[in-house]
């Protein structure tokens, strides 16, 4: 039995990486953004589509098992890996005070308003907590891949929405915390419970990033000096190990693998391990967002029931209006460029791993109804698939100056970031 899940694995990898990537180019061809190809290419080819009817012998062609959904965990890891190689720890520090900020008004505005709503609608405390819990964290690692696929990925804009994105998932997990002691324990929940787990999750993290800056660095450039391999063996196992440590201190393990990429970042061997990790990121990465297409059952949506229609409908709008406000503004003011600000707006749009992760918890446990898991599901969906897109069109039509071709030119890990408050010419 175990060899059968095995080989169905293989064989649903197989498709999955294949089909991503095919359908990826095509979309590239046609000028957007190739992971909106890979997430499209897993809900056809997905257990609620066209991966239904494949069958022989009375077994699925394709199963996302919990095989298949390790070996997508491990591509979202590389792929913050690879955005975490783009930018060193004194890099993070000086783009931290804004990142910091928006990272923070980027989950108190989504939560207050996805609750306010789902209250407003009905639905009851607890689903309103998980709602709003839904809402609050940015997918970074749809954003990472679509601002190196842009080319944008070195520019001080998009460096802050990478920065505010981790300091939205370490919030975004500590509040899934709370709500999750919440649904399972029915403790009430005071704002001092509430303030110490976000402080204690937000100290971890930074604890963990400081000591990967100090420590990896210097393995790496030890290893550098080795010619069979070593540097990329030591890089890989960098990602992994800052993975598994973040995991094991209560942290999402894409949190764990950013910071492992910025302290890599910093080593003498940094363009060797860059090369190094997108070419195995070609493998892991289109099973990631294949996988989050395949997951996506979209008969859910035909129902009779308008309330559902009304709910969904809301929870996007919410889900979009909420991060221009809490990340977009910010971000405005912080950078002095309203074009600027509307990039990091739309960047942070996207909703991902946390938000599946609070749908599953809540729905496991019968903490919401069907049709609200439906509704967050879709919302989830649609703005990962709508964030490209914005983003995108944010890019081709901000005019680009000199400052932004002297940062496209430099190919060095990047030094150059200046210190609040920023001073831009339009």
């Amino acid at each position: 039995m175990a060899l059968d899940a095995a080989l169905t694995s293989i064989v649903t990898i197989c498709i999955l990486v294949f089909s991503a990537k095919v359908l990826g180019e095509i979309f590239s061809w046609r000028k957007i953004p190739s992971v909106l190809g890979e997430l499209v290419a897993g809900i056809i080819l997905g257990p609620f589509a066209l991966g239904g009817f494949m069958v022989i012998n009375g077994t699925p062609l394709i199963e996302i098992n919990e095989i298949v959904r390790a070996f997508g965990e491990i591509g979202g890891i590389l792929i913050l890996f690879v955005a975490g190689l783009e930018m060193t720890f004194k890099d993070f520090r000086n783009v931290g005070k804004a990142g910091f900020f928006i990272g923070t008004t980027g989950v108190i505005i989504p939560f207050i308003m996805g609750y306010g709503l789902s209250m407003f609608l009905g639905l009851g405390t607890i689903p309103s907590l998980v709602v709003g819990a839904a809402l609050v964290a940015t997918s970074i690692s749809i954003t990472a891949l679509v601002l190196e696929e842009l080319n944008q990925h070195r520019r001080i804009e998009s460096r802050m929405m990478i920065s505010a994105a981790v300091v939205d998932d370490v919030l975004g997990l500590a509040i899934l915390g709370v709500i999750v002691s919440f649904i399972t324990t029915s403790t009430v929940i005071t704002p001092l419970n509430v303030i110490v787990v976000i402080s204690t999750s937000l100290a971890l993290w930074l604890g963990m990033t400081v000591f990967a800056s100090l420590i990896l660095p210097r393995i790496i450039n030890f290893t550098s000096k080795g010619k069979s391999g070593t540097v990329e063996a030591a890089a890989t196992a960098s990602c992994f190990g800052a993975s598994a440590l973040a995991a094991a201190l209560g942290l999402s393990p894409i949190v764990g693998a950013f910071a492992a990429g910025m302290a890599v970042a910093s080593s003498n061997a940094i363009e060797k391990i860059r090369d190094y990790s997108k070419k195995i990121s070609v493998v892991f990465s289109p099973v990631f967002f294949a996988l989050a297409g395949a997951q996506f059952d979209i008969r859910a949506f035909f129902t009779t029931d308008w309330m559902f229609y009304v709910l969904f409908i809301s929870l996007v709008v919410v889900a979009v209006v909420s991060k221009m406000i809490g990340c977009g503004w910010p971000a405005a003011y912080f950078l002095k460029s309203r074009c600027k600000g509307t990039k990091v707006g739309y960047g942070m749009i996207s909703r991902g791993e946390v938000g599946l992760i609070v749908a599953g918890v809540a729905i496991s446990t019968g903490a919401i109804t069907q049709s609200v898991y439906a509704a967050i599901l879709g919302m989830i969906m649609i703005t990962t698939l709508l964030a490209p897109l914005l983003l995108r069109r944010a890019c081709e039509r901000e005019p680009i100056d000199e400052e932004d071709l002297r940062q496209d030119a430099d190919t060095s890990a990047p030094d150059y970031i200046p210190t609040y408050p920023l001073e831009f010419h339009e």
